[in-house]
């Protein structure tokens, strides 16, 4: 789950199939664009306010809720995985 309580970052925990132990993980912006945050890290060889992890799954998220709504059924990463294989 993402939240988007903090508004100096991103608090990202992850389900128990990505994260055993259950760790969040977070990134602070501080009031810069995460996009041009992201492009200036990688022109300076830089690390970026959030970790690139956290966009990924935020995707990941966002990509499932979508999966979730067009299907009208409860969604999760590792039943997603496990149609993928099959």
């Amino acid at each position: 789950m993402v939240t988007g309580r903090s508004r100096t970052g991103i608090r990202y925990f992850p389900e128990k199939i990505n994260r055993p132990d259950g760790a969040a993980q977070t990134g602070e912006s501080k009031d810069q664009n995460h996009m041009a945050d992201f492009v200036d890290a990688v022109r300076t060889h830089r690390t970026p306010n959030a970790p690139v992890e956290i966009g990924y799954r935020s995707a990941i998220a966002a990509h499932l809720a979508n999966l979730s709504y067009l299907r009208r059924q409860r969604v999760t990463l590792a039943s997603v995985l496990e149609a993928a294989r099959h």
